[in-house]
């Protein structure tokens, strides 16, 4: 099998700073390798703080602060957003992060104000399998 090729991560973190230069990388071992910063999902929206932990071929995004409610859809177990769904494969190694997950973070967040509001989702939904994000 043919394995997919990654973007390092130095350019992944050039194209971070370049378009969210709010957006610290940590590196505090091997495996605990991070962006801390906020984001917002439209300006003057709420800012949220957010880590985006890095491995190449399958980084997560948690909301730091201000703290999502429990009952929030389009979550995994672990508190990391569902920004897609595996199986679509829009989200690969090849592919920068700053145009990928870090859009598709503001997104959710726009999408989740809106649910704190009207208790509806109104963003992109894929059909799940029993296990839900």
């Amino acid at each position: 099998m043919k394995r997919i090729k990654t973007i390092n991560l130095g350019l992944q973190n050039l194209a971070i700073q370049k378009k969210f230069p709010s957006l610290k990388l940590y590196k505090k071992n091997h495996q605990d390798i991070f962006w801390l910063g906020e984001l917002e999902s439209s300006p003057h929206a709420v800012k949220y703080t957010v880590k985006i932990s890095y491995t190449p071929y399958k980084p997560k995004v948690f909301i730091m602060e201000p703290q999502i409610l429990k009952s929030a859809p389009h979550r995994y177990s672990d508190q990391s957003l569902c920004l897609y769904h595996p199986n679509d494969k829009s989200y690969r190694p090849n592919l920068l992060i700053a145009d990928t997950l870090i859009p598709w973070t503001c997104e959710w967040l726009f999408f989740y104000n809106i649910w704190l509001e009207e208790g509806i989702w109104w963003g992109k939904e894929a059909p799940h399998s029993p296990i839900p994000c």
